[in-house]
């Protein structure tokens, strides 16, 4: 089964408030929230339906909130000016060793309901990822479950010191940090490096002033040289390898790690064998630099790489027309030639980009469809599905503290609109259902991806430029009369009907370039138009294209090889 993974927000799934009810900014009590308990047998049933092979649950570890929990959840209050919104941010951790209290409606029980929630998705065939944040804390870290003989983050910091080895953090002797909001009660002496590794105890309002930068021992100098200090092996190596430890003994199945590329390779060289060793766990990496990918995949003893600088980036480009169709093709090729199909994950939409059927992206869902379409089959690679993209969801809101942007807020109490009823029945959702089907095909697993736009080009009669088409095409050798071979698709991302001519690959051993196929024509995925075709090199089937839209083309072999005529 190829891998898909879906990815929510707990506190955003399970929220039906009405959304003409939510007050931007608003508190727990005005806006509600979801909980582990909102993930019940028929909401993995309908993930599971969905094709989902993985949840990727966000905000499961205690991070910082503005929401008071020293009275109900046993859990030291936070200052609110070192918390972005009123819920906070899920990578400001506060406590490796805690579920966040306000995801269940039991907070007293919220390890227990955890455990109940992983072996529920494990009943229903679901594995859980969950993040692991190693590049920083919050500000307020307190550790307050640590586990007895283990050593909260910073406790046995000298604070003295800018840096050493064995301590958790970089400090700023000298200086007491200044927050962005200057009138700011919050003191911190000395100041500590913020996460973005900004060396300024005066972090901007751009700056992840929230957070404290983790070290691994390497030593940043002033000069800009670093210094590698990892023999004795550091402290943080050893804490975060057993932080590590205790998810995976509490069932999960996978780590999405965060901002990998801030902490050093040598850490997850070391990191990820051992935990391993123990634990059958998946290692996903977040990664924005391209150059990278390999070094983290090799080096870094990753599973999969989150692709944001490759295809994501290529498609935004083509789609908002900074590039053309032909970086698609270039980029498809680069990585069948790089990377294994199992390497890469590739999306259209997560929590940190804007959402596909905002007006800053594709801007309707059926154009968001055609783009996801196009990404879905043209690789047998792993898919991440963003939770609400299967309704076409805009991310129209400002829900609070990051405003109007096109992306769903990961620091609010909100609530999802488009995913408030998850009805079947809705036509974006139909056509993700299909697509998700479409993407286990044993062609688009076990194909060959062939390139056909060079010579539909030469062909001509289409806008070449923002109209795309590939093939996938098993091999000879597994091809069966009266079964799937072959499937293409293509796209077209103008505003007119384009005529796609479609050629097939001829093999050089073939004697009679002649093919019979039966052709299904499947518009947005739906019911299919079935024709009787016979390609040759001089006769391509052309394809209406409908504006901004896709045609999926599934190719049978016929009864016989020649017609005459």
């Amino acid at each position: 089964m190829r891998t898909v993974i879906y990815s929510t927000l707990v506190r955003l799934w399970g929220n039906k408030k009405a959304h003409a009810q939510l007050t931007p900014h608003g508190t727990l009590e005005q806006n509600g929230t979801g909980t582990l308990e909102d993930f019940d047998d028929a909401a993995l049933d309908y993930l599971a339906s969905l094709g989902v092979s993985h949840l990727w649950p966000i905000g499961i570890i205690r991070h910082a909130t503005q929401t008071p929990l020293r009275s109900w959840a046993d859990c030291p209050d936070k200052h609110p000016d070192i918390v972005k919104g009123q819920a906070g941010s899920p990578y400001a951790i506060t406590d490796y060793y805690d579920v966040h209290p306000t995801i269940v409606r039991e907070p007293m029980r919220r390890r227990e309901i955890f455990r109940s929630f992983v072996d529920r998705c494990h009943r229903h065939g679901l594995k859980v990822i969950i993040d692991f944040v190693p590049n920083h804390v919050s500000r307020q870290y307190d550790g307050a479950h640590t586990p007895q003989g283990a050593t909260p983050l910073g406790a046995k910091d000298d604070r003295s010191k800018a840096f050493d080895p064995d301590n958790n953090f970089y400090y700023l002797p000298g200086y007491s940090l200044q927050l962005p909001n200057r009138s700011s009660s919050y003191h911190e002496e000395p100041a500590r490096v913020t996460g973005n590794d900004c060396w300024s105890a005066t972090p901007s309002a751009n700056d992840w002033y929230e957070t404290v930068k983790l070290n691994y021992g390497v030593d940043y100098r002033p000069d800009g040289s670093r210094i590698s200090h990892f023999d004795p092996t550091p402290a943080t190596w050893l804490q975060m390898r057993d932080i590590l430890c205790y998810w995976a003994a509490e069932g999960v199945d996978g780590f999405r790690c965060d901002m990998v590329e801030m902490v050093p390779v040598e850490f997850w060289h070391w990191v990820i064998p051992q935990v391993k060793d123990k634990y059958p766990v998946t290692f996903i990496a977040e990664i924005y630099q391209i150059d990278n990918y390999h070094k983290y995949l090799e080096e870094g003893a990753f599973d999969l790489l989150y692709d944001k600088s490759g295809l994501y980036d290529t498609l935004y480009q083509v789609i908002t027309q900074e590039r053309s169709v032909s970086a698609i093709e270039e980029q498809l090729i680069y990585d069948s030639k790089e990377y294994a199909s199992n390497e890469l994950l590739y999306f259209l939409e997560n929590h940190d980009e804007v959402r596909l059927a905002s007006p800053c992206f594709t801007d309707t869902a059926q154009r968001g469809l055609t783009a996801m379409t196009l990404l879905a089959l043209a690789t047998p690679s792993p898919l991440l599905l963003y939770a609400g993209q299967e309704y076409g969801e805009r991310g129209v809101d400002a829900e609070g503290y990051s405003g109007y942007d096109g992306r769903t807020t990961i620091f609010d109490y909100w609530s999802i609109p488009a995913l408030a009823h998850r009805d079947p029945a809705d036509p974006t959702y139909q056509s993700y259902h299909r697509l998700m089907q479409w993407a286990q095909h044993p062609v688009i697993l076990r194909g060959d991806f062939h390139t056909i736009q060079e010579q539909a080009r030469q062909w001509g009669g289409f806008n070449a430029e923002r109209t795309y088409g590939y093939l996938r095409l098993l091999d000879p050798a597994e091809q069966q009369t009266d079964e799937t071979i072959g499937i293409a698709v293509l796209s077209n991302f103008t505003a007119d009907r384009q005529r796609y001519p479609l050629f097939l690959p001829v093999s050089e051993e073939c004697d009679d370039p002649q093919q019979l196929m039966l052709v299904s024509i499947h518009n947005s995925l739906g019911a299919p138009q079935e024709q009787l075709y016979a390609f040759q090199p001089w006769a391509p089937l052309i394809v209406e294209l409908p504006p901004y839209g896709v045609q999926v083309i599934e190719l049978r072999k016929a009864n016989s090889s020649r017609i005459s005529g």
